[in-house]
């Protein structure tokens, strides 16, 4: 990462927010430690809160959990103002104009949206009308949180009103599992090494699997998880980019538009399995149970959640990519809250060898499988075979792994530093954009149909379990979830 000289002054409107205190002031405050950012750096907080500058500026502080005599939060500090209110009215607007008026730091514009998705129509609007989407001496760009819309419509709605104020190039839409160190690894994975680039299609891969599941309940989200549910929240976005990531085709060049362009593509070939003319797709719902040794409530037992709810907080379908890559190959994505692990990977399993001759000694022959640990513990395992020490020729599967945390774990940027880094160094490569989502959507579409039909009625699972047991249906007799392996990547090995 190379240091931000040009002057940046940045509008962070939802300050006070989940997002912003557990991710966002964070990364601003580990690239200024890092001299990513310098004094020309400046952050202007928006939100309801009635706070003085002091004020604000302990809060940022106290939630980062900083020494008040730390040099690097002295300085940094000097970076932080606030201005107080409703970002609906647009009065809020000409305060902030005046504001950074007043300090005549001409330079480059972000405006970070990370409120409700029901304010960004009235904060772009208010952008526009008191014309701060441009800057006269530098760049202005809106890096927005997802999600992007309910379905289809809301989100060309949403798109459309955006367009009014900011160019396409100008609007980062933030999914925060693109900025995943194995995620951005897929593609030096694939493209700069010819042993699995050239075994990356149907002839040589049996099934593809996705899981990507959470411990934690619906937390103070509530009145927002009630209306959205599994699919919409995290479904739609995180697992289809990081399925999309790993099957699009190779880009002509690595720059943001082919990639971008790759990743659209596998999106518009995806297609939900159909058999004996049903969508293989199942919903789940949690009930009371116990996870991490500790029992938790039911999720109509949640706070201000209605006894009656039918939102699904669990999916898993089958799917397949439409293209000469991929025609015959299952995919399998399962996501769900109150699971028995918190992981996110992605498992190639590949076709067993058709010759068969160590079965004949009685042992099993299983096929190889490729793991990418997206969270936690980051890293890349690949299961071969191997003859077992001893006097028989036995057979035992053994790992191969890549750990970050092992002599790479200096080095791993967490999620939000490397996304704000490339959205200042107007870097969108993993960014989706309006085209990508759109498709996205449409993807799920038939799965929203589902969920609004009168019958709909979630299958119950207990919490700190894999979901309920039509999950398990969901793959044939002769195939089975590959567990994840919570010991993965947990050891730190040492180096000279």
């Amino acid at each position: 990462m190379h240091p931000i000289s040009q002057p940046l002054t940045v509008f962070l409107i939802g300050v006070t927010g989940d997002l912003s205190k557990k991710k966002i002031l964070r990364a601003f405050f580990e690239l200024y430690k890092k001299h990513i950012l310098d004094t020309n750096f400046t952050l202007i907080g928006i939100a309801r809160k009635a706070f003085s500058q002091e004020d604000f500026r302990e809060f940022v502080r106290v939630t980062l959990d900083i020494n008040e005599n730390s040099p690097d939060w002295k300085t940094f500090s000097q970076s932080l103002f606030y201005i107080s209110g409703d970002v609906s009215d647009r009065q809020r607007f000409k305060e902030i104009k005046k504001f950074h008026s007043s300090r005549k730091t001409c330079g480059n514009h972000l405006w970070y949206v990370a409120t409700l998705p029901s304010l960004y129509t009235e904060v772009v609007k208010n952008i526009r009308l008191e014309k701060l989407q441009d800057s006269s001496c530098g760049w202005t760009k809106l890096l927005l949180e997802k999600p992007f819309g309910i379905d289809l419509e809301s989100s060309r709605k949403l798109n459309t009103e955006l367009l009014q104020a900011f160019r396409e190039d100008q609007i980062y839409r933030i999914d925060h599992f693109l900025a995943k160190e194995t995620v951005q690894n897929l593609l030096a994975f694939r493209f700069a090494n010819g042993l699995f680039e050239t075994m990356w299609n149907a002839k040589h891969i049996d099934n593809i699997q996705i899981t990507a599941t959470e411990t934690m309940g619906i937390g103070e989200r509530a009145a927002f998880y009630d209306q959205t549910g599994a699919t919409r929240d995290y479904f739609q976005n995180h697992v289809l980019q990081m399925l999309a990531t790993t099957l699009m085709e190779e880009p002509e060049h690595l720059s943001a538009e082919a990639v971008r362009s790759k990743r659209r593509q596998l999106l518009s070939n995806l297609r939900i399995t159909e058999k004996n003319g049903h969508l293989q797709a199942f919903f789940g719902q949690y009930e009371s149970g116990t996870v991490n040794d500790s029992p938790v409530a039911g999720y109509k037992q949640e706070t201000n959640i209605s006894g009656q709810s039918v939102t699904e907080t669990a999916v898993a379908i089958e799917c397949e990519v439409d293209s000469e890559r991929w025609r015959g190959v299952p995919i399998y994505l399962r996501h769900g809250k109150r699971m028995r692990q918190a992981v996110s990977e992605i498992t190639i399993v590949f076709k067993e060898p058709k010759n068969q001759m160590f079965s004949e000694l009685g042992g099993t022959q299983p096929p190889n499988v490729l793991t990418l640990r997206i969270q936690p513990n980051e890293g890349i395992i690949f299961r071969f075979n191997v003859k077992k020490p001893g006097l028989k020729l036995d057979l035992q599967t053994v790992p191969m792994q890549f750990c970050y945390n092992s002599n790479q774990g200096s080095g791993l940027v967490e999620a939000y530093e490397k996304l704000l880094y490339d959205a200042i160094s107007s870097d969108p490569m993993f960014f989706p954009e309006a085209a990508g989502i759109e498709e996205s959507w449409k993807f799920v579409e038939p799965l929203l149909q589902l969920l609004k039909k009168p019958t709909f009625m979630p299958e119950k699972y207990v919490a700190g379990s894999w979901g309920p047991a039509s999950f398990d249906k969901l793959l044939p007799k002769n195939k089975t979830w590959i567990e994840p392996n919570p010991d993965l990547c947990q050891i730190i090995y040492e180096t000279a």
